[in-house]
């Protein structure tokens, strides 16, 4: 019985150390690097064009600038170091910072300094910023502390042998972590809004959507006319709220996977079109390049590309 119960613990732990340290992931994390990054980039691009908004000439003040978090969300650390004067010049370090990170030719301190920045502009003036702000600069973070550059990168053009994952490396099994862990942040975003959602009357009665896709201050179009199919309103409800709670189930079962991520696929991009938060619906989608296959992913990616861009994914 000891040994029967000794051989189940070394079992888990193999099971364990599997999960967190059983391969690179860099196919996954390159695409995604690529695909978080470039929308990045393009919001940082726009916002340029109102970098005002974190200048001296700002509506909010830098003295008054967490007045304008809740107490429970107050930042415990002021990260926009630089004067406001010099707003506009650091806003542009940062989008240079951005599209060195969406080609692969960054690294793991350029990218902290790259998440530093951002979180600094969130501070400065969280009034002006959105879900992709925030999200973004959340998984930028996690990713920071991966090997995110070493597939579909440029560095493949210069790189003269293959990478290699190696698990008795520190910073490979750092790698690995941060993957992990950022498959599990996705998971708690879906969870807690799924559950915030069940605190309100309109997600039980099944009204919730037609309270925001009638509602002009939110949609992009005319939707008036859905007033004749009330039942859309309420199954368009109910299954917000199932694959928003089951959604790290669905996922974590390789039979349900791939049917939830193409649900997550539209939903968003029904969010994107509709509400005019394409942004928003690009950074979620991203993510679910983290749930592919290795092999089916490089296949598709050597397949997609053309042969004189083969060295991007090259390992």
């Amino acid at each position: 019985m000891f040994i029967a119960a000794k051989n189940q613990i070394r079992n888990f732990q193999k099971l364990v150390n599997d999960f967190l340290f059983g391969e690179g992931h860099f196919e996954r994390l390159g695409v995604f690097r690529f695909l978080l990054c470039g929308v990045m980039f393009y919001i940082a691009c726009w916002r340029q064009l109102n970098v005002d908004q974190y200048g001296p000439n700002s509506l909010i003040p830098a003295s008054q600038a967490f007045d304008v978090f809740s107490e429970f969300y107050k930042p415990y650390l002021k990260l926009f170091f630089w004067p406001d004067t010099l707003a506009s010049t650091v806003h542009w370090i940062y989008i240079g910072l951005l599209g060195l990170a969406t080609v692969g030719l960054s690294n793991r301190v350029l990218m902290i300094l790259t998440w530093v920045i951002a979180q600094g502009f969130i501070q400065r003036n969280f009034s002006v910023l959105f879900g992709a702000d925030v999200i973004g600069t959340l998984f930028l973070f996690f990713l920071s502390f991966t090997r995110c550059n070493e597939y579909f990168s440029l560095r493949g053009f210069f790189r003269k042998k293959k990478v290699v994952y190696n698990p008795n490396s520190w910073a490979d099994q750092l790698s690995t972590v941060f993957f992990r862990l950022l498959q599990l942040q996705l998971f708690t975003i879906y969870a807690y809004t799924g559950f915030e959602k069940l605190k309100g009357q309109t997600w039980w009665d099944g009204t919730a959507l037609w309270t925001v896709l009638v509602n002009p201050q939110f949609t992009s179009f005319d939707l008036l006319f859905l007033k004749n199919f009330p039942t859309f309103f309420a199954i368009g409800t109910f299954v917000t709220i199932i694959f928003e709670v089951y959604f790290w189930v669905m996922v974590s079962i390789k039979r349900t996977r791939f049917l939830w991520l193409c649900l997550g696929v539209l939903f968003h991009l029904m969010i994107g079109v509709l509400l005019g938060l394409m942004s928003f619906s690009l950074v979620m989608v991203s993510t679910y390049v983290l749930f592919s296959y290795r092999a089916n992913l490089r296949q598709f990616m050597e397949k997609a590309l053309p042969v004189r861009l083969q060295k991007l994914i090259s390992l």
